[in-house]
């Protein structure tokens, strides 16, 4: 475990020697303030007014859920367009500079090549989370009404979400030496999941269905209500482990070429 940390700790650490990943950090901060802001004072316009917004009276509306469950529904777009800048560098920046051949004669394993870079990876997104914790306690402090447990179950869920993306990243950047093209190859791969949500909307049938049940939506949405269920759990492991899966035989294909 001391290799796949001290891999971390460097992958992680790369991200403060290059403008990446400081100013992903600096919009990311800028964009989920903005949107807690709009959220914030627009549920205090409704609650004191709901005719202005095409209400008789006010009706019975979660505070947590119209903030936080708003707030987070917003911000897996956003990872969209986040994923592909934190990732874009992870394997394709080394191939372009040539410096993973080395990491491949020191005393390390693939597993722990690809399992330190992508924990570096989750730390650098961890990082991110810290003030959209702080966003919850600002909301208590000015006098909102918070359900703790869907505020917790909305952060483990976009947690879970930006793990299982971080991972479908990673494997995008072992099948490149371009940063931006592993960038738009991430950012692609990602909307066509985040579209399977709007399957049955085209039609009906099995096919839908089960393509609607693919989509990390579906189930992150989940996350927002205040629902757990294993079944959540259970896909985003999977999404997780099969994009881990992939990128160590796409690090494998190394041996292909030279045997």
């Amino acid at each position: 475990m001391r290799k796949v940390f001290a891999i971390a700790r460097k992958e992680f650490g790369s991200f403060f020697h290059s403008w990446t990943g400081v100013m992903t950090a600096v919009m990311f901060f800028a964009v989920t303030g903005i949107f807690f802001v709009i959220l914030t004072l627009n549920f205090a316009q409704i609650s004191m007014d709901p005719r202005s917004a095409g209400l008789s009276s006010f009706p019975n509306i979660s505070q947590t859920h119209y903030v936080f469950g708003s707030l987070f529904l917003n911000l897996n777009v956003i990872l969209l367009f986040l994923v592909p800048l934190i990732t874009m560098r992870s394997f394709a920046e080394e191939r372009k500079h040539e410096t993973l051949e080395l990491l491949f004669t020191y005393p390390l394993t693939d597993l722990e090549i690809v399992a330190g870079k992508l924990l570096g990876l989750i730390w650098f997104f961890e990082m991110l989370l810290v003030p959209l914790a702080g966003y919850a306690l600002v909301f208590y402090w000015i006098g909102g009404e918070l359900d703790w447990g869907p505020v917790l179950s909305a952060f483990l869920g976009f947690w879970v979400l930006g793990m299982a993306y971080l991972s479908a990243g990673v494997f995008v950047s072992t099948l490149t030496k371009s940063s931006v093209m592993s960038a738009v190859g991430t950012f692609g791969i990602l909307v066509i999941f985040w579209m399977m949500d709007f399957a049955p909307m085209s039609g009906g049938g099995g096919v839908s269905v089960v393509v609607n049940a693919m989509s990390p939506l579906r189930h992150f949405r989940n996350f927002t209500y205040g629902i757990l269920d294993l079944r959540d759990l259970i896909y985003f492991a999977f999404f997780f482990f099969y994009f881990l899966f992939l990128s160590l035989r796409s690090i494998e294909t190394r041996n292909w070429k030279e045997s």
